[in-house]
C-alpha cells in the first residue's frame, strides 16, 4: 500500500483535503485550541505519513498543487478589508501606531531571545520576520543574510499556533474590541491567523487582512535596522 501511495501523483492532494475535512468534523464535535482544523490537520497528516512510512517528497508531489491557490486566496483577503474601508479610515492613526509597536516588539523580542539563549545572529536574522507572511518573510531573510528554510518553517509554525490559540488568548486577556483583536491576530500570525480572525467576525477578518500588509511592509523596513542595532552589519 505504501508503494502505491508513494507513486500516486494525487495522494498528497487527497490526503490534505481528507485530513482537513476530518479535522473540521472533530473541531465541530470538540471545539478547542488543540482541535483547530489547521493545527489538527497538520498533525494528522504527519501521523499518517509516519505511520505508513511515506516520504515527504511523495506527499509533496501532489500536495504542492494546493500551494498554487495561496496567492489568489491571499488576494481574496482584500475583499473584507474593502468592505470595512470607512472603519479603516476612521481609525487609521491608531491602526498605524499599533502596527508599528507590534512590528518593533516582534523583531526586538526575537533578537533579545537569541542573545539570551546564545543562538547567534544567523538564527536572529532568520527569525526576524517570523510574524510576516511567507512571501515577504523570504525576501526579508535573504536581505538580512539568514537561512530561508528556517524562516519558512518558523513562519508556518507561527501561523498554525496563532490560528490555534488566538481566540483563547484574546478571551483570557479580555480583548473584546474587534479592531484590536483583528490587528493583533494579523500582526502576530499573518495569513493563517487571518483565517481564524474571519471566523471570529467580519471586522476582525478585515483588520487582520490589513495587518498582514502593513506589518509586512513595516517589517521590511524595521527588521534590518533593529538587527543592525543588535548584531552589526546587515
Amino acid at each position: 500500500m505504501s508503494e502505491f501511495l508513494n507513486s500516486s501523483p494525487y495522494f498528497g492532494v487527497v490526503l490534505t483535503i481528507g485530513m482537513f475535512w476530518l479535522a473540521v468534523m472533530i473541531n465541530r464535535r470538540w471545539p478547542g485550541a488543540l482541535t483547530t482544523p489547521l493545527f489538527l490537520a497538520t498533525i494528522l497528516v504527519v501521523l499518517f505519513l509516519t505511520g505508513f512510512d511515506i516520504s515527504y517528497q511523495a506527499y509533496e508531489n501532489g500536495a504542492r498543487y494546493i500551494t498554487y491557490f495561496l496567492v489568489p486566496v491571499t488576494v481574496c483577503f482584500a475583499v473584507p478589508m474593502y468592505r470595512q474601508l470607512p472603519l479603516l479610515k476612521k481609525h487609521a492613526p491608531a491602526i498605524m501606531l499599533a502596527m508599528a509597536v507590534g512590528v518593533v516588539s516582534s523583531v526586538t523580542a526575537v533578537c533579545l531571545i537569541c542573545i539570551f539563549l546564545g543562538l547567534g545572529d544567523v538564527v536572529a536574522r532568520s527569525l526576524a520576520a517570523i510574524s510576516v507572511t511567507t512571501a515577504i518573510a523570504i525576501g526579508i531573510t535573504e536581505k538580512l543574510g539568514g537561512v530561508v528554510a528556517l524562516t519558512v518553517s518558523s513562519v508556518i509554525v507561527t501561523g498554525i499556533l496563532g490560528a490555534s490559540i488566538s481566540e483563547v488568548v484574546c478571551r483570557r486577556l479580555g480583548l473584546t474590541n474587534p479592531i484590536a483583536r483583528g490587528l493583533a491576530i494579523g500582526n502576530a500570525s499573518h495569513a493563517a491567523g487571518t483565517t481564524k480572525a474571519m471566523e471570529m467576525g467580519a471586522i476582525e477578518g478585515a483588520m487582520s487582512s490589513l495587518a498582514i500588509v502593513i506589518s509586512g511592509l513595516m517589517t521590511a523596513v524595521a527588521a534590518p535596522l533593529i538587527v543592525y542595532m543588535f548584531f552589526g552589519n546587515v
